[in-house]
């Protein structure tokens, strides 16, 4: 593997759908994409199309003990969705699965996050979610608006702009 690691993280947000195509973006910006998916993201995307377009397979399960990591140390943190669920769960400190595993512990390691929300605008004014993303950008994670970045398509499914997503990694 070569290049800077990116650990590309997808939560059960719609715009999970597009990580096959936002690890393929990354790939060609320079960077070793280690995709790592929520258990409900990955019934919603086909693992191997990620794994075909990251070159390596996502990590959807926590590891057993004495299992190595499967990824090299990351360089970079890419959550892109985090979901209104994944954000409240991280803040608080909850780390039963692969995804909030991984966020935790890289955010407790100072390794830059960069995080895309994708939230109704009913869900972004509750309460929890002020409050958690406050608290987790107060911890160093860089939130990128999403009014700014996310689109409803005439279907009415929220896309991200994925050349903004790798633009806004660090260089």
């Amino acid at each position: 593997m070569s290049g800077r690691v990116l650990y590309l993280v997808g939560t059960a947000a719609p715009p999970v759908r597009q990580l096959p195509e936002l690890a393929g973006v990354a790939r060609s910006a320079g960077w070793a994409v280690c995709p790592v998916l929520s258990e409900a993201s990955a019934e919603r995307l086909d693992p191997a199309e990620l794994e075909s377009a990251a070159g390596r397979p996502p990590r959807i399960f926590p590891r057993k003990p004495g299992e190595p990591d499967p990824f090299p140390a990351a360089d970079a943190v890419l959550v892109a969705p985090l979901s209104f669920n994944t954000l409240n769960l991280w803040a608080i400190g909850v780390n039963n699965t692969a995804v909030l595993g991984v966020l935790n512990e890289l955010l407790c390691a100072e390794v830059p996050i960069v995080a895309a929300t994708c939230a109704k605008p009913a869900l972004r004014r509750h309460s929890a979610y002020a409050a958690h993303h406050a608290q987790l950008a107060a911890a160093g994670v860089r939130f990128l608006p999403q009014d700014d970045i996310a689109h409803r398509d005439p279907d009415g499914t929220t896309t991200f702009d994925l050349n903004a997503l790798v633009a806004a990694l660090p260089t």
